[in-house]
């Protein structure tokens, strides 16, 4: 995953403390004016260092393109001698040894007196800066003052500049057409996170995300679960509750279920039946101890899991009420043809990764990895990670209500979560849905797509969202707020349009834009003339839509 790939660095950029606004830099690939007078700068490149490159360039060069400059090489003593103008320069040492490479970064300056400098490198161990920027309307460009360094983002923000020494860099994000550049002093040894997409820069080191530990049964650690609850699905008690014939829910002592096995059903012979060939009938049920025998325990339980795994549902998992999916501190990566709910209530999921669904083709009757049917309420699914599914991964519908999705991952799909049905085939007003802290990306169209009902959408990053990163349509109420959108369209307000490009009335949302970042396009302005939307009935707290944001979602979000 994601998160995974940004751990994975040998050494990132520490923050020294000090950083300033986007400024005009326009000194590149240049630096001062050559005066008259050559001096001679003589390296000792230390240890074993035959024949190591070395290279000096203005100390304010920027690189203009992907290019190398040219290296000069040592002799067998690691000895060389550049004829240089008087300047600030930076030199860079390197050298390879199979599969080994060490490097340096020395400062020099020379003035017209100096008829010789002589000094020693010492070679250290490479290291790479690695992070992530949010994209403005144009790709910034990554550069290291006085080094031939020149680095495009990719698609997501993300960037590594590999091949350094250990030492203080100030790296530069500008934009390549009007040089403006984030100027910021690092070290290597931590992530460095950089947003330079308005005018003022944000910096933050990474965070290290805390393991999981894996529940022993203790009930006092299904109530610390519990007690992060937020959002419309307030209430919830999963496996320590009971739901009545009216759709209430009250506290209730529960049993614990673990499951044992990745098989879900298993073939079986009946001796008693027996055909001509001497072949005796079989039948497939439900394997002990696996995940279909625990969903479909009666009454409140609570969901262990033995050991990390893949469990592939070989036919659709339809489940009652009051359960606890709890896979904490277990990798449990559920497959196949996905689970489903009809009229059910109190349930909870946690730290489950959907994925690799039966049924690949993009049509109707392609399976969710988790649908919420026909009245289910009081649902809340926490720390999961949805992708690989052709459509829709999580979807909301048929009058369901009192949902929160937290911390969740959603990926590699046509649309994140659909959130009620088109108007012309049922028209919902019940509908309720929290949706924080989760992270959006690789969806072909809409991260959250709305179809009436009340829709509360806060801290959330919709990254690489090629449509709309939310829909809100046929009469929905959205109240969007503290969200980053990292894509051009953040929020669609119509679900048809006309040939002539105009929208159609009748499926129009109402929307409430607060406090958003937009960074590729968009603005909470964009919706002042619509309808205010709603205000939830719930208490709770948001943060800054700011890059801090950006990365504990990139790195807390999901399974853990």
């Amino acid at each position: 995953m994601l998160k995974n790939l940004y751990k994975s660095l040998l050494a990132s950029a520490l923050l020294a403390g000090s950083f300033t606004a986007c400024s005009n830099d326009k000194n590149v690939a240049g630096g001062t004016e050559a005066e008259s007078t050559v001096v001679a700068l003589q390296i000792q490149v230390s240890g074993n260092a035959a024949y190591s490159r070395v290279r000096a360039l203005p100390d304010d060069f920027l690189a203009e393109e992907a290019t190398e400059a040219e290296w000069i090489e040592t002799d067998e003593n690691g000895f060389v001698k550049i004829p240089m103008e008087p300047g600030a320069y930076t030199v860079e040492a390197r050298h390879v040894d199979g599969s080994d490479a060490t490097g340096a970064v020395y400062s020099v300056a020379l003035d017209s007196s100096s008829s010789n400098v002589i000094d020693t490198i010492k070679l250290v161990e490479l290291s790479s800066i690695e992070g992530f920027v949010l994209l403005g309307e144009s790709t910034p460009v990554i550069r290291i003052a006085g080094l031939d360094r020149y680095v495009v983002p990719d698609s997501t923000g993300h960037f590594v500049i590999d091949s350094l020494p250990t030492g203080s860099f100030e790296v530069l994000f500008g934009d390549p057409q009007t040089i403006n550049s984030a100027k910021v002093e690092s070290t290597t040894g931590d992530t460095l996170y950089v947003d330079c997409s308005d005018s003022v820069v944000q910096v933050t080191g990474s965070v290290e995300s805390v393991a999981t530990e894996v529940p022993n049964g203790d009930w006092n650690e299904h109530a610390a679960l519990l007690a992060q609850v937020d959002g419309y699905a307030v209430g919830v008690l999963g496996a320590a509750g009971v739901t009545d014939s009216l759709g209430n829910i009250s506290a209730a002592e529960g049993e614990i279920c673990v499951v044992t096995t990745t098989e879900d059903y298993v073939i079986v012979e009946d001796t008693t039946e027996v055909d001509s060939a001497g072949n005796a009938k079989t039948s497939a049920v439900i394997a002990p101890g696996s995940l279909r025998e625990c969903a479909y325990k009666e009454g409140p339980t609570w969901i262990l899991f033995e050991k990390s795994g893949t469990y592939n549902l070989e036919s659709p998992l339809r489940l009652g009420s009051d359960k606890t999916f709890d896979g904490r501190g277990r990798d449990v990566r559920i497959t196949g043809m996905g689970i489903l709910t009809q009229e059910s209530s109190n349930l909870i999921f946690e730290n489950l990764t959907f994925t690799a669904p039966a049924i690949t083709v993009q049509d109707t009757s392609s399976r969710r990895a988790l649908s919420l049917h026909n009245g289910t309420h009081h649902v809340w699914v926490d720390h999961c990670v949805f992708e690989e599914y052709p459509l829709v991964e999580l979807d909301v519908k048929r009058g369901s209500h009192n949902v929160t999705i937290s911390w969740s991952r959603f990926e590699n799909a046509q649309t994140g979560v659909l959130f009620g049905l088109a108007a012309d085939i049922i028209m919902d007003t019940a509908q309720s849905l929290t949706m924080h802290h989760n992270y959006f990306a690789g969806l072909s169209r809409d991260g959250i797509l709305a179809h009436g009902g009340k829709l509360h959408a806060y801290n959330n990053f919709f990254d690489s969202v090629e449509k709309s990163g939310v829909v809100c349509s046929d009469a929905a109420r959205c109240l969007i707020e503290k969200n980053v959108f990292n894509n051009e369209l953040p929020v669609t307000l119509y679900r048809w349009y006309n040939e002539d490009g105009s929208p159609v009335d009748s499926t129009v949302g109402f929307v409430n834009m607060v406090e958003n970042k937009f960074s590729a396009g968009g603005s909470d302005s964009d919706f002042a003339d619509h309808a205010v939307g709603f205000v939830p009935d719930y208490k709770y707290e948001s943060g800054l839509a700011d890059v801090s944001l950006v990365l504990r979602l990139k790195n807390e979000s999901g399974s853990r």
